[in-house]
């Protein structure tokens, strides 16, 4: 009873749409194979376009019989290659596969055996089938262009392919080249996409460190307050983030252009010694709108805003530029606000001197839902305790107002320039 293989060639078809990985794609070729034919083994062979090579790339079955992945390697000259790019080879067998058996019955024609090029060349094909304990070798075509080629071993009762079993083969190499086609489209761009997300951080790098050139306080802020945020997002918990890795990804640009806007601010306010009079704290807490402008006409940078404008916004409501209050303030603007916190205090700047990294971690502790969201303040600590920079068992003491180094104890603000 022959069996009808459109449902299984249907479903084979909605799979490969759904894969964008080539790799993965041959994987579910050979799988696909082996299930519906029962052969003993099965592989393919992919063209590498930067090698100017077949490869091959998967092959599946009993031990012993399949082939290692990426072992073998043919160029053009292969016979096999050869068979299904020649014209003038293919007219002797009237078919668009190639079997075993086949090369017998060419060995037997009288016409073709008086051709000692043909005979030399059979003798050649019929090594590879060898090679490969293959028993058929089906071609997948892209216009002209060969793609891939399946090849399969013998069946596991031993018969002969039927040609309803070779039909289904046909189609579904027919099926595999338009999905590895499609498949090396999407790797080609997401390659283009990486290549482009290198440039685009390397100027947003470009652009941090022009930030830190017109402050000589700051120097290397930037890269730690990256650091410290992105440690403090790995150990948040009771929090729903629902894409992970472009949050991270958003998070990180965001801290690393979060001080942008100080481009637009005087050198001489910036690394200004005596305390800031009411001008020019006004002036300084405009430096988040104007990294807002700055980076206002990167459309890709819309969730990267967030951080860059609300970083100084406080918990309690009493920051800037907009006094937003609790869960009004982004998570990213949260984190970042106590990442470069905790920086501030534990670096130099013209008006203090540096604080230990345990009264930085008290200050920060004595803001927990006042300057900082709490549950941002609760993964800086799991920070602090992985680093044993605090002790996990003991309560973190508070820190006394006896030092010129912080605003007014009334306020429980961190000065952050």
């Amino acid at each position: 009873m022959k069996k009808n293989y459109t449902k299984d060639l249907e479903k084979a078809a909605r799979q490969m749409i759904l894969v964008r990985r080539v790799d993965t794609l041959a994987r579910l070729i050979v799988r696909t194979i082996i299930r519906n034919i029962h052969v003993k083994h099965a592989g393919i062979f992919l063209y590498d376009k930067s090698k100017n090579e077949f490869i091959v790339k998967v092959s599946k079955g009993k031990i012993g019989t399949k082939i290692p992945v990426g072992f073998t390697k043919v160029n053009n000259n292969n016979p096999i290659i050869r068979f299904f790019t020649d014209e003038n080879m293919r007219k002797y067998f009237k078919q668009d596969f190639l079997l075993f058996n086949r090369i017998d019955y060419c060995f037997k024609s009288k016409r073709m055996s008086r051709d000692k090029n043909l005979v030399e060349f059979l003798k050649k094909l019929k090594n590879e089938f060898s090679l490969y304990q293959a028993k058929a070798f089906i071609p997948g075509f892209y216009g002209n262009n060969l793609v891939g080629i399946l090849f399969l071993g013998a069946k596991d009762d031993e018969s002969s392919f039927k040609p309803e079993e070779l039909g289904f083969l046909t189609v579904l190499a027919s099926d595999v080249v338009m999905a590895i086609q499609n498949a090396w489209l999407f790797e080609d761009l997401n390659g283009q996409l990486e290549i482009n997300k290198k440039l685009f951080l390397s100027t947003v790098t470009a652009l941090a460190t022009a930030i830190e050139a017109k402050d000589k306080y700051t120097m290397g802020h930037t890269e730690r307050v990256v650091k410290y945020a992105v440690e403090i997002a790995d150990n948040l918990s009771g929090i729903t983030i629902p894409n992970v890795e472009e949050f991270a990804e958003n998070l990180k640009i965001a801290a690393l252009l979060h001080d942008i806007g100080k481009i637009g601010i005087s050198e001489n306010l910036l690394n200004k010694k005596s305390a800031l009079n009411h001008k020019e704290k006004r002036s300084l807490s405009e430096h988040p709108l104007m990294g807002v402008e700055i980076l206002n006409p990167i459309s890709e940078f819309k969730d990267v805003l967030l951080g860059v404008k609300y970083h100084h916004e406080r918990y309690d409501g009493k920051g800037y530029p907009f006094r937003l209050k609790g869960n009004q303030i982004p998570l990213v603007a949260s984190i970042i606000s106590v990442a470069d916190a905790y920086d501030a205090m534990t670096t130099h700047r013209p008006y203090r001197k540096a604080l230990s990294n345990e009264r930085a971690i008290r200050q920060i502790k004595i803001n927990r839902g006042k300057q900082f969201n709490p549950v941002v303040v609760d993964a800086f600590l799991k920070v602090c305790v992985k680093q044993g920079t605090i002790d996990g068992n003991s309560p973190v003491p508070l820190i006394t107002s006896q030092s010129h180094e912080l605003e007014k104890p009334a306020s429980n603000a961190i000065r952050l320039p």
